[in-house]
């Protein structure tokens, strides 16, 4: 039996959620691991949290689209909660449409 296409879309989102989530509890660590070198400590609480910006970035691009395919938000309505313009979400759609 094949998975529908919203509960595959779900599985790999939550895939996602976890690798921000373990990308947050490494960040966690390496400030404690760190602390006793001021430029270790830097280098690698920026480099963790450009992680979790790209992971969280790649998160929301794939939901606003997915929202606006489904139907399940307008483009005007996605463009607000994303804090982005129409144009911008309707780029999105066409890169994945790529």
């Amino acid at each position: 039996m094949t998975r529908s296409k919203a509960a595959i879309f779900r599985s790999d989102l939550q895939r996602q959620f976890q690798s921000i989530s373990e990308l947050v509890a490494y960040l966690g660590h390496a400030d404690a691991a760190m602390a006793t070198d001021p430029a270790e400590w830097h280098r690698n609480l920026i480099r963790a949290l450009a992680d979790i910006s790209e992971a969280a970035q790649k998160a929301e691009t794939s939901l606003s689209v997915n929202a606006v395919k489904t139907k399940a938000l307008t483009p005007t309505e996605v463009s607000r909660a994303a804090r982005i313009t129409r144009n911008a979400v309707y780029k999105r759609i066409a890169a994945e449409d790529k």
